[in-house]
């Protein structure tokens, strides 16, 4: 038997970027995949070979870090090393660069991963020791107290209560030559991106496209600001639907396919029609030549747990539940890479650009809690006027250049603990931790004050029918500073645990706060979010009697500033987005009145 402390099951992105970080720091591990080569699964998707992680390469700034909030495919690394940017520099890139990039990662930093090693079978031993035993297919068997399940999507989601349903076509088998479709009738079964990108390869030659949603309302990522909904790279099919083309986007519900005699598909299928003066369910049948399956995939495969160690999964058995640190229901069994998304639906853990920061946060967690090695942090001493604006400095630098904060904002944070010895007063910053994680922790907010730093959206601040074309209009500042919409960091401090005030700093461009982006662009006075912050943290250690002023716009002139309005100007604001949070009291529906 083989053994080692960390099993890694699956030699992805995921896996790759967790074997990275064991390797780097001595750690025993073995990483087995089931193929001959990393990122193996990218070999064969996306069907249509374009990924929809975007590659932006120049972004102005040069800082690594930085950059990384708009590079979606590198892995981490402790150098800044191995940059995917180097392969290509296209925007959209092909998903045979992402291959190539994969396997040369794993080459240059030596990770140790046992190629054609398919794991058939994972129980747990009843002894004391309580390690994992894997079998592979040849049946080698592994043994590790930790277990990293890195396999990303193991078996297509295809939905139950279809009858029929295996007339249809699966998008990951059915052939993709567009000239196969000339003059065709095709229904798609799907709402989301691997729908949508089918029906764009083969609308040059199909007669109709029709994309049945089984119910779900089309969700544009422009709009709900999740990556994983509808790409506009991948949204010519609506844009043709609309303009009056014969294709369709329908919400019906297949309820039967049936093969006919002369080898066309008839489609049976429901929808539900509430909006109707009389609301009910209507239903309807049409003939097709070809039925595609796009509905997902599972991201557990319960066959290969004994019954004794069989994780939890969500509702639809797609996604097996994972804790605020990635474990499972089965204790000191991980779930990495896409598969982290179960406990978080609306940032980017189930990409990337999203996990790789997850992947690096579990690390630390992993060696806390398996090699009683202290969680990564930096103290800063805070007794005078100087030594708070060190740290109010390093906040600013922070929140200016992170790409971890960045992508996954709200729920990866900085947890600054203060606490005081003899009546002085310090600050102990740690990076990069779940914020429902460190939450719970005594260590961190019993009998303690706790700053945490996070990025966030604030969409929620407006009402949910706002368009979410119309921001393209500055927000308010007021309400607090609560009516940001797009990313901005976000302040809270917590005393003995209970939240005690919050502070939002407005957002721009490059959600900078430094004294480069200054030089780039003069959005809001840059002195403002140095002196909220300040006036902040000051509020908890009183080392300077002190308010700096915060009711700062940019200096008004040639090159900024703000001219309120008097009571007599009056402007249709109609369709504007109007945060909940300012003086919602003083306004009409229709009328924007500044007073």
């Amino acid at each position: 038997m083989s053994q080692h402390q960390y099993i890694i099951v699956g030699a992805g992105p995921a896996g790759l970027q967790m074997g990275y970080f064991l390797e780097k720091a001595g750690l025993d591990y073995v990483i087995l995949e089931s193929q001959a080569r990393a990122g193996s699964f990218f070999e064969r998707y996306p069907r249509h070979r374009t990924l929809i992680s975007l590659n932006k390469v120049y972004n102005w700034f040069d800082e690594p870090d930085f950059n990384l909030r708009y590079d979606w495919n590198s892995l981490l690394t402790d150098d800044n090393s191995m940059k995917f940017p180097d392969y290509t520099k296209k925007l959209y890139p092909h998903a045979d660069v992402l291959v190539k990039y994969l396997n040369d990662f794993a080459d240059r930093f030596a990770l140790r991963i046992q190629y054609n090693t398919r794991v058939t079978k994972i129980e747990r031993e009843a002894d004391g020791t309580r390690h994992f035993i894997l079998t592979d297919d040849s049946g080698v068997q592994y043994s590790a107290p930790c277990l990293l399940m890195a396999t990303g999507a193991v078996m297509p989601n295809i939905p139950s209560g279809i009858e029929g349903i295996d007339v249809a076509e699966g998008y990951e088998v059915h052939e993709i030559d567009p000239e196969r479709f000339t003059n065709k009738r095709v229904v798609i079964l799907g709402h989301g991106n691997s729908a949508f990108e089918i029906a764009d390869h083969i609308s040059n030659h199909a007669a109709t496209i029709q994309i049945f949603t089984g119910g779900k309302l089309i969700k544009h990522a422009w709009q709900t600001h999740f990556v994983g909904d509808l790409r506009a790279i991948n949204n010519t099919m609506m844009e043709m639907n609309q303009l009056k083309m014969p294709h369709l986007v329908s919400g019906a519900r297949i309820t039967k396919l049936m093969r006919q005699e002369d080898g066309t598909i008839k489609v049976y299928y429901e929808e539900d029609v509430p909006h109707w003066a009389v609301p009910g369910t209507m239903r309807s049948s049409g003939v097709y030549d070809y039925v595609i399956r796009a509905t997902g995939w599972k991201y557990i495969e319960p066959s290969l747990f004994a019954p004794n160690i069989l994780p939890e999964t969500d509702a639809k058995s797609k996604f097996p539940k994972v804790s605020s640190i990635w474990e499972s229901s089965v204790p000191d069994l991980f779930f990495i890479g896409a598969a982290m998304a179960n406990n978080d639906r609306k940032t980017t853990p189930g990409f990337i650009h999203g996990f790789r920061y997850n992947v690096r946060t579990l690390f630390h967690l992993l060696r806390e809690r398996y090699e009683n090695a202290p969680l990564p942090s930096g103290t800063f001493p805070l007794t005078s006027s100087d030594e708070l604006e060190s740290m109010v400095q390093a906040i600013l630098t922070r929140i200016s250049t992170t790409s971890a904060l960045f992508q996954m904002f709200g729920v990866l944070g900085e947890a600054l603990v203060l606490t005081q010895d003899q009546g002085a007063w310090q600050a102990q910053w740690f990076s990069e931790l779940p914020v429902k994680h460190f939450l719970l922790r005594p260590d961190f907010t019993a009998d303690r004050e706790l700053l945490t730093i996070t990025l966030e959206l604030g969409f929620d601040n407006y009402p949910k029918e706002t368009d979410a074309l119309s921001f393209i209009h500055p927000n308010d500042p007021g309400g607090q500073g609560r009516c940001g919409a797009f990313i901005h960091p976000v302040f809270r401090r917590y005393t003995n645990g209970r939240q005690t005030d919050e502070l939002h700093l407005q957002s721009g461009v490059f959600v900078r706060y430094d004294e480069a982006n200054s030089r780039f662009a003069l959005e809001f006075d840059k002195s403002k979010p140095h002196n909220l912050i300040f006036n902040l943290v000051n509020s908890i250690v009183k080392v300077t009697d002190e308010m700096l002023p915060t009711n700062t716009f940019a200096e008004d002139g040639e090159t900024g500033g703000f001219t309120p309005w008097g009571p007599e100007h009056q402007v249709d604001a109609t369709g504007l987005p109007m945060c909940l949070h300012t003086h919602q009291s003083e306004r009409k529906p229709e009328m924007a009145s500044y007073k």
